[in-house]
């Protein structure tokens, strides 16, 4: 009975013949230009004793490559499973690398030589990615293969150089969770640039998998910096079938020339071998950075004039800050939270002292005590060769618009200090062409620091706000310069409508992001939060094309949470709906999501 084949259930026939003569085309002779730049790794032509040989005897392998090669960085990348006390020896000698091992070797074993990206060629330093050796020094070499995938936990995204390990439970003395944090692994493979990564020539058991951005090479979870991934329960590996070929298939290309059966026959092996990749389970890893659970002072620095920021690793609930050597009778700061409390201004008022000695405390704990220096360097700005004139200080400020605002969105001035008194009569709003008048305006801060201006913004109108020079003045004395603040609104029609109906499969904490397309970091455009099936409606959005994405809240904090490794606290699940929304101007848009 033939036998049919993994590329005979591929491959149609008018497919092979168009790709042959596409190759065929490609290897025509032509004057010689300098060529593209070398891209193609080492390959290997042969090893001895052969790669997964069992029998095994003596001290050590060699491995022959198609091109001279060197070793980058051998002593960091190269892993031997099982562990060795000693790394091994290693000689070039030509195209061929001879390894001698020092440790003598377990009889009875399978070993698994990973080479990382060491081996390179000489010339443009391309590495023959995870390179491994497998032998055994018994009369059979395990024989079992384990794939998956690891991605970035918060956007999905592959995440590549990451080394993927795996873990027997046969320590003695260490518990199998505990052995990623404080020994080598058993067995370890690399992330390619598609996050994805394969393990050869493991023994049919069970295996704890951990994934880890390893910073210091030390080959175990030691840095709190350093992104981790894991699953929660164990993982088995699975039989790979040989990638099969029909021999026949070379029959039909024998009068080509040399270099193109040499492509036609990589493209197919290279095919069949994912073929056999794709019949393992694909175990998927998200990767993550753990939260700082220790509190700490990350920064303390002058911000700008007469304003201190202080920065923390963890929102400050019991946070305070003292000074030590200024003590005046009046009130000489004042302090303001960020939204995410993990961040502190101190609005400063003169006078004050260059330096204030500040101590820092987390309930009764001293986080730190240092000297900050809370007055600049003076600048000055040359005019003539004698006279030098002091750079003149204005009060800052800041908006949240930039040009285009929508009906119901706030005017606000954020200014850097405290107000102490504003011109009401010398602020003027410019409606249209020809509508002046003095606009009302309120504080909705306790600092005063928030000036808002209760506008009643229309479709197709632009805006002007006026503030003259010198017509808000700090608690210190300083004024602003003239300000215009000019805001446009659009035409309905230029905006699209978006309404969505969600179906979450079980009620629980949601958070929805609208997220503009784009390589950048995710910025969401817009946030909503649920809780069971609902209709989220979006007016007046910027057209253009957009992705939605829903979090799995599960501690229902309002944002995305990563896991913790000794809690076996996997990171709150995302997901993205399939493909890019696009949103056009004056369309309704409606979409329903089941998830």
């Amino acid at each position: 009975m033939k036998r049919i084949s993994i590329f005979q259930k591929l491959f149609l026939p008018a497919g092979v013949l168009l790709m042959m003569l596409g190759l065929y085309r490609c290897a025509n002779v032509m004057a010689p230009t300098g060529g593209p730049k070398d891209v193609t790794p080492p390959k290997v032509v042969k090893s001895i004793p052969a790669n997964h040989s069992s029998g095994f005897r003596g001290n050590k392998f060699s491995i022959t490559f198609d091109e001279y090669i060197t070793l980058d960085k051998i002593t960091q990348q190269l892993l031997v499973s099982p562990p060795m006390a000693e790394l091994p020896d290693f000689r070039i000698k030509g195209k061929t690398l001879t390894i001698r091992f020092r440790d003598k070797l377990k009889s009875n074993t399978t070993y698994s030589v990973f080479f990382g990206d060491a081996i390179q060629d000489i010339t443009e330093g391309n590495p023959l990615h995870n390179y491994t050796y497998v032998f055994s020094t018994g009369s059979s070499v395990d024989s079992m293969s384990l794939r998956g995938q690891v991605v970035n936990a918060e956007d999905l995204k592959p995440v590549d150089n990451v080394f993927v390990m795996l873990y027997k439970n046969n320590n003695d003395t260490i518990s199998l969770d505990s052995l990623p944090l404080r020994v080598k692994p058993f067995y370890v493979s690399k992330t390619d640039k598609k996050g994805n990564f394969i393990f050869s020539g493991l023994a049919d058991t069970s295996y704890l998998i951990f994934a880890l951005q390893d910073k210091n090479y030390s080959m175990t979870f030691d840095q709190p910096t350093e992104q981790i991934a894991f699953l929660d329960s164990l993982v088995k590996p699975q039989y790979r079938p040989k990638p099969q070929i029909d021999s026949s298939v070379f029959d039909t290309i024998t009068s080509l020339p040399a270099d193109s059966i040499k492509l036609i026959a990589d493209s197919l092996w290279h095919r069949a071998d994912s073929l056999a990749d794709a019949k393992l389970t694909l175990y998927k890893l998200y990767l993550f950075q753990e939260a700082d659970t220790m509190q700490n002072l990350l920064s303390a620095k002058l911000l700008r004039e007469n304003t201190v920021q202080f920065v923390f690793a963890l929102p400050g609930k019991n946070i305070t800050v003292q000074s030590l050597n200024f003590h005046p009778d009046s009130l000489w700061h004042k302090s303001e939270w960020s939204q995410s409390g993990d961040t502190l201004l101190w609005f400063l008022r003169l006078p004050h002292p260059d330096t204030l000695n500040l101590l820092f405390l987390s309930g009764k704990d001293t986080l730190d005590n240092l000297d900050l220096r809370v007055i600049p360097k003076q600048k000055f700005i040359r005019r003539r060769k004698k006279d030098t004139l002091k750079k003149k200080k204005y009060l800052s400020w800041k908006s949240d618009i930039r040009g285009v605002i929508k009906p119901g969105q706030k005017v606000v001035l954020t200014f850097g200090q405290p107000i102490a008194r504003i011109l009401p009569d010398s602020i003027l709003l410019v409606q249209g062409k020809d509508s002046l008048y003095h606009p009302r305006f309120t504080f909705i801060d306790s600092l005063h620091r928030r000036l808002y201006f209760p506008i009643k913004i229309k479709d197709a109108t632009s805006y002007l706000l006026y503030l003259p020079d010198s017509s808000v003045m700090d608690w210190n004395h300083f004024y602003n310069k003239k300000i215009q603040l000019s805001m446009h609104a659009k035409a309905l029609k230029e905006y699209s409508d978006l309404n969505i109906d969600l179906q979450p499969s079980t009620p629980g904490n949601y958070i929805f992001e609208i997220l503009k397309e784009s390589n950048d970091k995710e910025k969401p455009v817009d946030i909503r939060y649920f809780s069971g099936k609902t209709v989220l409606r979006f007016p007046r959005i910027n057209p253009g094309k957009y992705r939605f994405k829903i979090i799995f809240d599960r501690n229902g904090n309002n944002k995305w949470d990563p896991g913790d490794y000794l809690k076996k606290q996997l990171p709150e699940k995302a997901i993205y709906l399939k493909g890019v929304v696009i949103l056009r101007a004056n369309w309704e848009i409606n979409e329903t999501w089941k998830f």
